[in-house]
């Protein structure tokens, strides 16, 4: 378990790097200038500017990775030689779908799981989305 979650941390690393370095490149520079000019510290420059205005970038990769997660099959299926892992440890939601519905051949089943799927990560997004303010409107 400890070899799947270091994989798909390594993996996903990179492009959410990718994604922060871009965000970070969005940033005007003369907004930490006016910070430097009013005497803010590294500290209160990260605070009040940098995190405020990086808040779209993670609500997005927050976003992709809790779908990533729940979509892990590639990984497993690799690493265990195919679907069968000791005691399934290496079995994620779409390793089980995946064995109910191509190698059980019950697809119905296996198209219930995947609903359930759906609906899970439909829950964790949106309750992410509320907390993180994004459904909030913008005064004017």
């Amino acid at each position: 378990m400890a070899a799947l979650l270091i994989l798909a941390c390594w993996r996903w690393t990179g492009v959410n790097m990718l994604y922060y370095l871009s965000g970070l490149k969005s940033i005007d520079n003369e907004y930490y200038e006016a910070a430097s000019i009013d005497g803010a510290s590294a500290w209160q420059k990260f605070r009040t500017i940098t995190m405020p205005l990086l808040k779209p970038t993670t609500v997005y990769v927050t976003t992709i990775s809790v779908y990533a997660g729940l979509a892990m099959f590639t990984e497993s299926l690799m690493m265990f030689n195919g679907n069968n892992s000791p005691k399934n440890i290496g079995l994620t939601i779409v390793g089980y779908l995946y064995r109910q519905g191509i190698e059980q051949n019950k697809l119905g089943y296996a198209a219930a799981v995947g609903i359930v799927l759906l609906v899970i990560a439909m829950a964790i997004n949106l309750t992410q989305l509320k907390f993180s303010g994004m459904f909030k409107k913008e005064e004017d």
